[in-house]
């Protein structure tokens, strides 16, 4: 099982905070958020961990050269100057990618059991698999409309700017991929938000619902949140 984890973003939300540091290594409580991060990811033993890196990338690789992982990991360096999106980050990863891999944001924790998550991937035989969680556990905007079918599974469609203001579920923020969906003819540079909304709307997509809480550090209220959610962490 392999985890890819994004993290080559600007930090934009955040203001001065991520002007001369990535999100990722932001320090709460005396430890950069990313050894939170990947303290979550190793209880569930994955064989590798890839980094994406963009901007900043001297300083995660400065930091994965001091933790001690325990785990194998890669990484892969788009140019800082011209970043090319969540999903152009995954495509130029390519030749590090198993089949089958999960992705999430280096900017969240998840409260989840990764392992189900790829075996119900495995099972379904989907391209995508997405985890979800409904709108009335977040202040974010939803992405999704959802509905249960005859079998009690969750048909939803994905799209971030139809849905805003009538969607009923939000990406949680780990998903499942198989390789070959970054292997099609895709742009060098796009949102990972396109792949997510086509497997969806071709019903290639199957949804996995968690109904726990995350953290993130997207913004200044969320990161002032974190840290008190991490405090005894």
């Amino acid at each position: 099982m392999q985890i890819v984890i994004i993290c080559g973003g600007e930090g934009k939300r955040l203001g001065e905070i991520s002007k001369n540091i990535p999100k990722g290594l932001i320090i709460i409580n005396k430890k950069p958020f990313m050894e939170y991060l990947i303290n979550s990811l190793i209880p569930f033993k994955p064989n590798n961990i890839h980094f994406c890196l963009g901007k900043f990338s001297e300083q995660y690789l400065e930091f994965l050269s001091t933790i001690k992982i325990g785990i194998n990991y890669t990484y892969s360096i788009e140019d800082s100057k011209s970043l090319l999106g969540t999903g152009g980050a995954i495509k130029n990863s390519l030749s590090y990618l198993q089949n089958q891999f999960i992705v999430q944001y280096g900017d969240t924790i998840l409260d989840l059991d990764y392992k189900e998550l790829f075996d119900i991937h495995k099972n379904f035989k989907k391209d995508m698999t997405m985890t979800i969680s409904s709108s009335k556990l977040t202040y974010e905007t939803p992405n999704l409309i959802c509905k249960r079918n005859k079998d009690n599974l969750l048909d939803c469609v994905y799209d971030k700017k139809l849905y805003k203001n009538n969607g009923n579920y939000i990406d949680y923020g780990a998903l499942v991929f198989n390789k070959k969906v970054f292997q099609a003819d895709l742009p060098d540079k796009f949102d990972l938000s396109l792949v997510q909304s086509y497997l969806s709307k071709g019903g290639n997509a199957f949804f996995y619902e968690i109904k726990k809480r995350y953290i993130e550090i997207g913004t200044e209220y969320s990161l002032k949140n974190a840290k008190k959610f991490l405090k005894n962490v």
